[in-house]
């Protein structure tokens, strides 16, 4: 931050020769199509901009089913709605997964991790969410095999929900701007919970250059 107020400071104190005779002027006279800034700065590069955290949203209606591919009210899982949110919900015992593919922005620079809006139907022992992607570049094979990530648990019920965090292990460590991500995400049956899993929102989150 006290570089970007130098920085701006010295922008300020530049001084200026306008006009076709090099006279100088005021900023409030001058037309800085005829300016010329006398000096340079020095010492000032891209890695003096801090890059910052952004965030791609995966829509709900973008992730399919893989049988029988469209998702409706009486699929597995299956469409509800919910505190006027929309929702994919996973009774107990479904385990089948859904998924979306979506692009690397283009100002990727580096990290990769998504968040999951969840809740869960009734007080129950929490239940947990698992997930795993592929990753897919321009002119190499299709990626085959994922990683088998670690299921994260919901701490919430119906009317308190949790913003849960999947942390890619192993396949984003060469990830990179343009690259195609597939995310499939399902309830893993594993936990004993037996409230309903709820997912109201996905988003892909990263860090991003200036």
């Amino acid at each position: 931050m006290k570089k970007l107020l130098s920085v701006l400071i010295v922008l300020f104190l530049i001084p200026f020769l306008c006009g076709s005779a090099g006279a100088a002027k005021t900023w409030k006279d001058m037309n800085l199509e005829d300016c010329t800034i006398v000096g340079t700065l020095s010492g000032l590069d891209a890695a003096d901009i801090p890059n910052v955290v952004r965030y791609y949203q995966l829509p709900l209606q973008s992730f399919i089913t893989t049988d029988p591919y469209t998702i409706t009210a009486s699929t597995n899982p299956g469409w509800a709605i919910g505190s006027s949110y929309p929702m994919l919900v996973w009774a107990d015992g479904e385990t089948t997964p859904v998924l979306t593919t979506f692009r690397i922005p283009s100002d990727y620079a580096s990290g990769g991790l998504f968040k999951v809006l969840a809740t869960e139907s009734a007080a129950s022992t929490d239940n947990q969410i698992d997930f795993d992607v592929y990753i897919n570049k321009d002119g190499q094979a299709y990626d085959s095999a994922a990683t088998g990530q670690t299921p994260v648990e919901i701490a919430a019920v119906t009317t308190t929900p949790d913003e849960v965090t999947l942390t890619v292990a192993t396949d984003f460590a060469s990830l990179a701007a343009g690259d195609w991500v597939t995310l499939r995400i399902w309830r893993d049956d594993t936990a004993t919970g037996t409230a309903d899993m709820q997912v109201r929102g996905v988003a892909f989150y990263y860090t991003a250059t200036q």
